[in-house]
């Protein structure tokens, strides 16, 4: 189920900091993932742990927390990682 959900991505990520110290998004996708992303539930969002999570995406390529997926019209911070089991459980809100 979860393959037939796949999509590839484009990814950016995180680069230099500006001159106030705050680090600064690529302006040219770093390359692509391919990954299932669906909406988080309720419980997700009222655990502490999870704060600001909107979505839930699963994949098994490479991935870290300076990722950034564009997804349809908007941009989703990878917040964090799960790397139990099969999948790799990517937590993502807006941007």
């Amino acid at each position: 189920m979860v393959n037939a959900d796949m999509r590839t991505y484009n990814y950016f990520t995180f680069i230099d900091d500006d001159e106030y110290a705050q680090p600064q998004l690529s302006e040219e996708a770093q390359g692509t993932i391919k990954m299932a992303i669906y909406t988080a539930s309720q419980g997700i969002k009222d655990s502490v742990s999870y704060t600001g999570t909107e979505y839930i995406g699963l994949t098994h390529d490479v991935i870290n927390d300076k990722y950034v997926i564009q997804h349809n019209d908007e941009k989703l911070k990878v917040l964090y990682i799960n790397n139990r089991g099969v999948w790799k459980q990517v937590y993502l809100s807006r941007m």
